[in-house]
């Protein structure tokens, strides 16, 4: 029995006791509905039924993303935590500026001319940027000078940077990538360069290292989170490791949503992805907290 004070929707009490009485008036007439309950369930939120939250947004970032709305599910049980594929940062606020959904992830900073949505802007990690070759090209190491030097096109072997003797093949990312915009800020180098006409465009984190994955002799970059789970070769950059405090280039994951929207599900998760809890998931998939 439920007690007078229950904050359950009114359906949830009425449905049952009206399925009582239509039960009395015959089979016919049970049957009919029982078909409409199951109808009306999808649309009725009743107590024990799980609940989602779906952040959506951009590719970067999303292994640490996955990690924390694990152990947020672990923490809130009955509570899922959904991570669609990518739609970039810019899609993500474009669905949550609509009201398309409730929060989003972007892996850069809200623009100028996006100011005026009224997005509340919270970081939650830190992700490294790096480089990572099919395991066919047989380094571990670059300088930075190496690097600018194979995307501009000037190193278009890889036996002049201690590889085997194969033709380099590069991948790159759209004009406003987020770890394109991380690079051209903080890596040595990389912005006074012209990238080689010859590079391959791709679209996403996943994308990118599918291709580089699978196809012998190719070099790309993207977030190290992401990268981690795949069978590539990850580069370190003058010696530096990712995981090292002064590695070169970090990028940020931050939630993206509407002041109005921070309740219920939405500010347990957002709280929890803020606080020394989720700590431990941000490192364990390759992010440093913010």
């Amino acid at each position: 029995m439920f007690d007078a004070n229950d904050d359950i929707p009114l359906a949830c009490v009425l449905l049952p006791r009206k399925l009582e009485i239509w039960n009395r008036r015959g089979k016919v007439r049970r049957a009919s509905i029982v078909i409409v309950l199951l109808a009306m369930g999808m649309a009725i939120s009743c107590p024990g039924m799980a609940e989602e939250i779906t952040i959506v947004g951009t590719g970067s970032g999303t292994a640490i993303l996955k990690a924390v709305g694990a152990a947020f599910s672990q923490d809130n049980p009955g509570i899922t935590v959904n991570v669609p594929k990518s739609i970039g940062s810019g899609g993500g606020i474009k669905t949550v500026e609509r009201d398309e959904y409730e929060i989003g992830r972007v892996a850069r900073p809200i623009r100028e001319g996006e100011k005026g949505f009224g997005l509340t802007y919270v970081p939650i990690a830190k992700m490294p940027v790096v480089f990572f070759t099919n395991r066919s090209v047989g380094i571990k190491n670059l300088s930075a000078q190496q690097v600018c030097d194979i995307y501009s096109g000037k190193t278009i072997n890889w036996k002049a940077v201690g590889g085997k003797d194969a033709r380099t093949r590069v991948v790159r990312r759209e004009d406003g990538d987020s770890s394109l915009a991380v690079l051209l800020k903080s890596f040595p180098g990389f912005r006074d360069i012209t990238m080689t006409s010859k590079s391959k465009m791709t679209y996403s984190d996943p994308e990118t290292l599918k291709l580089v994955e699978k196809k012998a002799d190719t070099v790309a970059f993207g977030t190290y989170g992401n990268a981690r789970n795949y069978q590539t070769t990850i580069l370190n950059i003058n010696g530096k490791s990712p995981s090292d405090p002064d590695y070169l280039c970090f990028g940020v994951l931050a939630l993206i949503f509407k002041e109005k929207n921070r309740k219920g599900d939405i500010r347990k998760f957002v709280e929890f992805a803020t606080s020394a809890v989720a700590y431990d998931a941000i490192r364990t998939a390759g992010g440093i907290p913010f």
